[in-house]
């Protein structure tokens, strides 16, 4: 009985350190933004300009659409958590949805109110801002306000409702003009919107963000081929493709699908065959030697002990799957993966989530981002290959059009056929931040 106890002990302080650890990793990355926020909560009336007003104006009117959006993909990303994990809960996960629908109109229509607010500063303070066009952007925010209270349905007129829904868009159509004006070519909401000067600022900012990130790809195309040909130091990167993942990815999930799940350690062994062979570490290329017949075994296993345990096993099968293929992973032309592991546990893994958990359901999933860093770099940090520990270095903001992409592609039908290419775009970024960890000691 005593060593029941000692083992439960154990347990519970192994979960307690992964929470404080993800507390930890959760407050250093928040440490930077929270020093930023309060310089600007101390110097708030150094913002409070004109100029920054009309910038502020120029996006409320937008305020309809971005709304509208959100709303939209609050909906299907709940839903799609819903049917995940949240089944057996109904009554707790729709309190919570009704909450976060709640706070996202509200947030709005604060926002939205706060652009007439805007405007109106605006014109007081600046003379020359008292145009016809300036006025009727000044009604335009109106616009505005209308369709985020019409979009909230609060309003009990559903006909009504409809008409503020429609001047909504309105404001938008006039928001899209008035951005370019205002945030694209520095001119003003008082000057005269020309519809082909307006498209043409667009299609030059297009065409510049375009070129920009055409260079920054060349730069780092060369950057890896130099390091291929020894000309400089070791790089990390991610060569694979999506139009390569795809055929691997369409092929076994079929046999998966036909097989009813049998074909499972298969389709694990090839993403993960083909995801290491196109990952170089610090100019050392990884492979994978892991087989769907040898991992066979070990899945039946974990399948047995998550029915008889009334699925509590199922909590510890992602960290043995992660050990299971870390077996399996070394550099390509040296030794075995027998020095290659990985060296977290269960509880830990348990405590991150948990604190993951926690996290998304107090900000309604706005964390996601740290949160998916945090558990990444816990992850990262315990893997070994051929003994060199690994370290993740990438930042939340770094990953977050990634990972919302990838999220995207998981909720929106048929989307999943696009999949491939958002998991290749995402471990771009993950790879090319994964390092061997020198301070590390054995």
């Amino acid at each position: 009985m005593n060593q029941v106890d000692n083992s439960i002990d154990q347990m519970g302080e192994q979960i307690g350190q992964g929470i404080d650890d993800a507390a930890k990793d959760i407050t250093s990355g928040l440490k930077k933004t929270g020093e930023k926020t309060g310089d600007f909560w101390e110097n708030w009336r150094d913002y409070l300009t004109p100029n920054n007003a009309e910038k502020f104006v120029s996006v409320a009117l937008l305020f309809p659409l971005f709304m509208t959006v959100v709303l939209w993909l609050l909906t299907r990303v709940s839903g799609w958590v819903y049917g995940q994990y949240f089944l057996h809960l109904y009554d707790f996960f729709f309190a919570i949805f009704q909450i976060a629908i709640f706070l996202v109109k509200a947030l709005f229509l604060i926002g939205s109110g706060l652009g007439v607010a805007a405007a109106g500063y605006v014109l007081y303070k600046n003379e020359s801002k008292r145009t016809v066009w300036g006025w009727l952007t000044g009604a335009a925010t109106v616009l505005s306000f209308l369709g985020c209270l019409g979009i909230n349905q609060s309003y009990p007129y559903n006909g009504l409702t409809q008409t503020f829904k429609i001047l909504g868009w309105v404001a938008v159509v006039w928001g899209i003009d008035t951005c370019s004006r205002v945030l694209l070519q520095k001119l003003g909401i008082d000057v005269e919107p020309i519809i082909s000067r307006d498209l043409a600022a667009y299609r030059d900012f297009y065409q510049t963000y375009r070129a920009k990130h055409e260079a920054e790809e060349k730069a780092e195309k060369e950057e890896i081929a130099k390091a291929q040909n020894g000309q400089a130091g070791p790089v990390s990167y991610f060569d694979g493709t999506g139009a390569g993942l795809f055929g691997t990815y369409l092929l076994y999930a079929l046999l998966t699908i036909i097989t009813c799940g049998f074909a499972a350690p298969w389709l694990n062994c090839a993403i993960q065959r083909w995801r290491t062979k196109h990952m170089v570490v610090d100019g050392k290329r990884v492979t994978f030697n892991g087989t769907g017949a040898f991992l066979l075994g070990h899945w039946i296993l974990w399948e047995f002990l998550t029915v008889i345990t009334c699925g509590l096993f199922a909590f510890f099968i992602p960290v043995g799957l992660q050990k299971w293929n870390m077996n399996h992973t070394y550099y390509e032309g040296e030794k075995g993966a027998e020095d290659s592991r990985f060296d977290g546990n269960t509880f830990q893994y348990i405590g991150y989530n948990i604190m993951q958990f926690l996290l998304l359901v107090v900000t309604f999933g706005l964390a996601y981002p740290w949160t998916h860093k945090m558990i990444l770099r816990w992850q990262t940090k315990h893997q070994l290959i051929n003994n060199d520990r690994l370290i993740y270095d990438g930042t939340a903001l770094g990953m977050l059009v990634r990972a919302l992409v990838v999220i995207l592609t998981l909720v929106i039908p048929f989307a999943f056929l696009a999949s491939p290419w958002a998991y290749c775009w995402l471990w771009r970024y993950q790879y090319s931040h994964t390092h061997v960890d020198h301070s590390s000691a054995e």
